[in-house]
This record gives C-alpha cells, sequence and structure tokens, in this order.
C-alpha cells in the first residue's frame, strides 16, 4: 500500500501542475482511445505503424474516458496504474531474492520510484513503453520465485508475455533475457520448453498477421550497424547517460536539468560504474559465489550496448537502464556478507542519498515544458480556431497538429505539410476541406516563417504561434505543403 501511495502521490506535482500538457504522440494514443470507445476502430498498434503494440494503454485511456469523460489527466492517470503495477512486481522479484535484510527491497523500489529517469514516462502514453515495462516486471517476477515454476501453464504465460515485450517495445528484452534464461534454464525441460514454444509462436503469427493488414506508414530505420555510427554513439555514452538520468530530454531535445537532477544522475552513473567494475573482478574470484551478479550487470552492458548501433540516439532507448542498475545492486547486495554491520549500514545509506536527491528532484518536474509549446499556447491557440469556426487545421509541426486535435476533441483536424501521415482520413480530410469549404480553415506555424509568408493576415496568438485564417492556395505553397 505504501509503495502505490508513494507512486501516486510523488507525481502529484506534474498532475496538478499547470504547465500539464500533453506532448503529440501522447495525444494520439488519447485519439487512438477516442475512436476506440466510439466504436470506429480497434486499434492495435500506434496509429501508422506495424509496431509498438498500444491496445493495452489505448483500451486503458478508454475506459477512463468512460468514467470522467475525454482529457489529459484520464490520459496520465492509467499510465501511471500501469506504471505503479509494473513497479509493484519489480519489487515483489526483489523480495523473492531478498534472505538477509527485509527493508533493502524497500529501500531500492524508494530509489526507483524517485528516479528522474522516470519522472515524465512513468506517465507517457507512447505506443507500447509502458506496456513493455509492466509485462517486464511481471516476468522478472515470475523468474525469481524461491519456489520456481512448476508449471507448464505458467512457461505457456512466459512465451506469451515474450511476444507482448517484443511487439510493445522490443529493447526491454536484450536486457531481460540473461536474467531470465539464468533463472529459467535449470528449470527447463521437454514439457515445459514446448509450453514456451505453445505460447511464443502462435502469438508470434497472430502479430504478423496483425502487422500484414496495419498501416505501416512510419518505419524509420533505426538500426545502424556501421563504424561511424558505432564511434559516433560509443563518444556519446557518457552524455547519453547524464541526460537519460537527470530526465530533462524531449525526444532529441536536451534541456538544462536543475542541480538536483544532474547530482542524481551523476550519482546513479558512478554506481552503475561501480557495479561494472566490482563485475569485472567477479570473473577472475568468486565466480560461482556471484555468477548472479555478474549475469544482472551484463544486463546493464547489453542495455548500453545496443545503443551504440542506434542510428538516432535518443535518450527514451535506455529507459530499462535504470531497473537493471537498481537490479544488479541489489543482487550483489544480496551476494555480499550482509550480517557484517558496515557493509549493511553503507548500503542502507546510498539508499538514502538516492532517495533524499530523487524526491526534490521530481517534484521539479512540476515546471516541465517541452518543445514546442506549453498548455496556455496550445489551449489558447486552440480556442482562437473554435472562436473563428475553424473546423481544419494546416500545420508545419507534426506534434503540434495532435496536440490541436486532442485538447479541441477532434472538432479541429489537423494537418502537417506532407501527404503521407500517421492517419490519412485526416489529411483527406483537411485537403477536402481546403477546395470545397475554405472558410473553415487555417493554418497555424510556430515560426516566424508564416509571418513572413502572410505578413498581412498572419495573428500571432500568443508567444510564437501565428495563424493565418482562410489561407491562400500561395501561402501554403509559400508554406511548402504538399497536395
Amino acid at each position: 500500500m505504501l509503495i502505490i501511495l508513494l507512486c501516486i502521490v510523488s507525481r502529484l506535482p506534474q498532475l496538478l501542475s499547470p504547465e500539464l500538457l500533453l506532448d503529440g504522440d501522447e495525444c494520439v494514443i488519447g485519439l487512438m482511445a477516442k475512436h476506440f470507445i466510439e466504436g470506429k476502430e480497434i486499434p492495435v498498434f500506434f496509429h501508422g505503424q506495424a509496431y509498438g503494440f498500444s491496445f493495452i494503454e489505448t483500451a486503458l485511456v478508454s475506459f477512463f474516458y468512460s468514467l470522467w469523460g475525454m482529457s489529459d489527466i484520464c490520459v496520465k492517470l492509467p499510465m501511471l496504474l500501469m506504471w505503479t503495477a509494473g513497479i509493484l512486481f519489480f519489487y515483489k522479484a526483489l523480495t523473492e531474492l531478498s534472505t538477509k535484510n527485509k527493508w533493502l527491497p524497500l529501500l531500492v523500489i524508494l530509489v526507483f520510484i524517485f528516479s528522474p529517469s522516470w519522472a515524465l514516462w512513468s506517465m507517457k502514453a507512447r505506443g507500447g513503453y509502458l506496456t513493455s515495462f509492466f509485462f517486464s516486471s511481471l516476468l522478472l517476477w515470475l523468474a525469481c520465485r524461491k519456489k520456481g515454476i512448476n508449471s507448464n501453464l505458467t512457461y505457456f504465460f512466459i512465451g506469451l508475455i515474450l511476444v507482448i515485450i517484443y511487439q510493445s517495445q522490443p529493447f526491454w528484452l536484450p536486457g531481460l533475457l540473461p536474467i531470465i534464461i539464468y533463472k529459467l534454464y535449470p528449470q527447463v525441460n521437454k514439457k515445459r520448453t514446448g509450453s514456451l514454444a505453445a505460447g511464443i509462436i502462435p502469438l508470434s503469427l497472430v502479430f504478423l498477421w496483425l502487422k500484414l493488414h496495419a498501416a505501416n506508414r512510419w518505419s524509420p530505420h533505426v538500426i545502424d550497424i556501421s563504424f561511424p555510427t558505432f564511434s559516433h554513439n560509443f563518444k556519446d555514452i557518457p552524455l547519453l547517460l547524464y541526460n537519460h538520468f537527470n530526465g530533462y530530454y524531449y525526444l532529441y531535445y536536451i534541456y538544462n536539468a536543475p542541480l538536483i537532477c544532474n547530482i542524481f544522475s551523476c550519482l546513479l552513473i558512478l554506481l552503475t560504474t561501480i557495479l561494472i567494475v566490482i563485475a569485472i573482478a567477479s570473473i577472475f574470484k568468486h565466480y560461482k559465489q556471484h555468477s548472479f551478479f555478474i549475469v544482472s550487470v551484463v544486463s546493464i552492458l547489453i542495455t548500453i550496448g545496443y545503443t551504440l548501433f542506434l542510428r538516432e540516439n535518443s535518450r527514451r532507448y535506455v529507459l530499462p537502464l535504470t531497473g537493471f542498475v537498481l537490479f544488479a545492486f541489489f543482487v550483489l547486495s544480496e551476494n555480499i556478507q550482509l550480517h557484517v554491520a558496515a557493509p549493511l549500514r553503507l548500503k542502507k545509506i546510498l539508499c538514502i542519498v538516492f532517495i533524499l536527491t530523487g524526491i526534490p528532484s521530481i517534484i521539479s518536474f512540476k515546471d516541465y515544458t517541452f518543445y514546442p509549446a506549453r498548455r496556455a499556447e496550445v489551449l489558447a491557440s486552440v480556442d482562437y480556431l473554435q472562436k473563428h469556426d475553424i473546423h481544419y487545421c494546416f500545420s508545419n509541426d507534426g506534434l503540434l497538429q495532435w496536440q490541436i486535435m486532442f485538447y479541441s476533441h477532434e472538432k479541429i483536424i489537423c494537418r502537417e505539410s506532407d501527404t503521407i501521415d500517421r492517419y490519412p482520413e485526416y489529411v483527406e480530410a483537411v485537403t477536402d476541406a481546403f477546395v470545397h469549404d475554405r472558410q473553415h480553415v487555417a493554418i497555424i506555424d510556430d515560426t516566424k516563417d508564416l509571418q513572413s509568408v502572410s505578413p498581412d493576415k498572419a495573428v500571432n496568438v500568443i508567444s510564437h504561434f501565428y495563424i493565418v485564417l482562410q489561407p491562400s492556395d500561395q501561402v501554403l505553397k509559400d508554406m511548402e505543403f504538399k497536395f
């Protein structure tokens, strides 16, 4: 109960903040949930993709809509509950491993709750991220149970879980698999292997069929196995970890984090480094005694290692890392002879330092804002458009368009400059309105480009947003919109 309470209370500064604003991708999930509850479609994957299994997140948001209506809070809260459930399973995994100190699992999980790397992501509906986190934590608990797994049915469900993680966000799997294999391999026999395969193969075929029938208009090439990419990403590792652990980034934009978040980040990087050094030393001494700890550190190294081959090394791709670092720390703590008073006190003190650093770090996110807009700007723009009876809108910002549609409850349909988008129905609707019903059409841009193209009609609504009502063909051409 305490863990659930802290998970929710720690996020209240963000939920109650006047700056609370869904980013573009969160708005996509919000609109998918709206379509689902209206019976328009059953969204399996994130709009426009044949990957990013999002049905569970969409269904949860739809359920909250049915209770309290469509709002950004009703997108955030179900994601927070899913993350909280994942945290509980992570905690249960630690308690299964705990033999000497009943307080250490709680202290470690508190460090996790107050980690700034999860301050925002604990409530982000971004197409499978929290689905993967939840099922990874569930799988970790199943693998770590003291009594082991004796049921073939459980192995069947493990097979299903592995497929769901892979189809949601697969970058949890590289670090998870060494731990799962280490724990389950000694228990495996032919029947259990068959049960595992019976879970993996049929569900994989179902997803393959779904992918063949899914829209695949957004499929960026993420992997790049080339030396220039490897070299660049290798040099970027310290900065990657620093920016990820302090939590102050959005997509590929890096923001100035408060000092307290940077301190937490440096402490976690230091802990990660120490764990790796100890694991390397353990390979040459007391290998059998520390074998599970070594495997848990391998999970850390694999999670960092796959970033070396990512074309766009976004900080979100190492989201599993905080969990693996804390898991390895806990395993090490259990391996060391904790009946010695000094090491025991040291680990408690270390956890308390992290917690005391993490609490103000989490609170600092109440003022967090991200590119391209603040809440007041988006809402003022939507209000301006609605007051001028605008139902269709062009925008050069591929994320702003989704915010406008979500916060207007789809009363304003928006499209970006390209003709290929995640949801072609929006592109067709706006284009058709421009041709046949231009009086209800506008263009919005978050730079001064629109002002320079149409200085006599561009209205600066608030801050850096400019709007032109009933734009001409020439304005759209100058703004490089495609038809």
